[in-house]
């Protein structure tokens, strides 16, 4: 009985392992090795990539066709970035112009003192401001002439020379005469040829200003042929 016991056990074993070997064989390839024990739980592993899954995989992404569109914006080429305005700042408008810096005044010119020679005709203009005359007299210094009912005395007449600028001035006193009032000075002071209206004659009638100073002319004796 024991041997028949034994026998018995033994095909039972043998029986179990064939059938554990085809269970192996039959088991997929891809269930993982050592039969190393499942977590519960976990999400099963994914399948591996077959061969034509890998080369299809490796292959670059469908390149797109390009837009017709420009490129715009900061990243465009040869463009570079704006830089943010600070904080607290505003940015100008669009369009305006950028602010100008003022330059710095320039420094004052020095008085250049000026030479005058004194001369001995002064020729003075005026203006009869009624009918309109504008008439040219020309007064020795030191004497008096006469412009409608103005008296004018010229007390001196200078100019400057020849390689300066230009300026002549007189000192005139000038005297209105009417036929129903006594006479009455009107003016007395230096005339400037270059600014009229520096030193002017306030009358409502009669303007003078300075035009020259200079001096008789000497014409030198003719030779005659003898």
């Amino acid at each position: 009985m024991s041997q028949r016991r034994l026998l018995m056990a033994a095909a039972s074993c043998l029986v179990l392992a064939a059938a554990a070997g085809a269970q192996a064989q039959n088991a997929p390839q891809n269930a993982p090795s050592g039969n190393a024990p499942t977590i519960p739980g976990t999400p099963p592993a994914p399948p591996a990539a077959t061969p034509d899954q890998k080369k299809s995989g490796d292959q670059a992404p469908e390149e797109q066709p390009p837009t017709s569109q420009p490129v715009t914006g900061p990243g465009a080429a040869g463009q570079s970035p704006q830089p943010a305005p600070a904080e607290g700042a505003t940015a100008p408008a669009e369009g305006a112009a950028s602010p100008v810096t003022p330059l710095p005044p320039l420094p004052p010119q020095p008085a250049v003192a000026r030479t005058f020679e004194d001369m001995k005709i002064a020729v003075l203009g005026g203006l009869d401001k009624v009918t309109g005359r504008v008439s040219t007299v020309e007064i020795a210094v030191g004497q008096s002439g006469r412009f409608g009912q103005l008296t004018v005395a010229a007390r001196a007449c200078r100019k400057t020379t020849p390689i300066e600028e230009p300026e002549s001035a007189a000192f005139l006193d000038i005297v209105e005469a009417k036929p129903d009032d006594p006479a009455a000075k009107v003016f007395t002071g230096w005339m400037f040829a270059s600014s009229p209206a520096l030193s002017a004659m306030e009358d409502p009638v009669y303007d003078v200003w300075v035009v020259d100073c200079k001096n008789p002319a000497t014409k030198a004796p003719s030779s005659k042929p003898q």
